[in-house]
């Protein structure tokens, strides 16, 4: 029904804001990544979505068009409502989602507040092979670690220790590993990440 809104923020309130479009404020609810970009008095584009439900109704803002994507798609899972999905996307950024239901790290998705372990593998189960060009998967930058010898046993030391692959892979990112021996890797890693 509603595509987006381009309005002024009027109030930020936790998880919800409100959003001046034409003298009308909306309240949305927002994730808290969407809720870190917007600014008090801020002029803004919001994309919606109205959702009907038994006991009301609740607009939803995205900040991008990726955002509102990922959404519907978790919507579209059996045993996620709106709420749920909002959880979701306040719980890990959207790249780090991308990249952790791409890779099938459902230990990632399970430490959402919120999400138990068999709902984060039916995320993964359900969207691995749906996410496509759709969504802009940040792997280079994860590949580009791997591809040394010193960074792959970093990794697999990080992830021995109870890091996932991805918290893992993060970490090494911050590290510059050239001349570097794995010990010294996983022990700068530990202190970045």
């Amino acid at each position: 029904m509603f595509d987006y809104f381009i309005g002024t923020v009027k109030e930020l309130k936790i998880n919800t804001v409100v959003l001046e479009v034409g003298g009308i404020g909306y309240e949305l609810n927002v994730s808290n990544f969407c809720l870190n970009e917007l600014k008090l008095e801020g002029n803004v584009k919001l994309y919606t979505y109205l959702n009907i439900y038994e006991g009301g109704i609740s607009l939803y803002g995205f900040y991008s068009k990726e955002e509102k994507a990922m959404f519907l798609r978790l919507i579209s899972i059996s045993g996620i409502a709106a709420k749920g999905a909002i959880g979701i996307l306040s719980g890990l950024a959207l790249n780090d989602l991308c990249v952790a239901i791409a890779s099938g790290d459902a230990k990632a998705i399970s430490k959402i507040k919120g999400v138990g372990k068999k709902t984060a593998e039916r995320i993964v189960l359900e969207l691995r092979d749906k996410l496509g060009e759709e969504f802009a998967v940040d792997q280079k930058s994860n590949d580009a670690v791997l591809q040394s010898d010193i960074g792959d046993e970093a990794l697999l030391a990080l992830m021995a220790l109870g890091f996932s692959k991805q918290e893992s892979i993060n970490a090494i990112k911050k590290v510059d590993i050239n001349g570097k021996t794995v010990e010294e890797v996983v022990k700068a890693a530990l202190k970045r990440g």
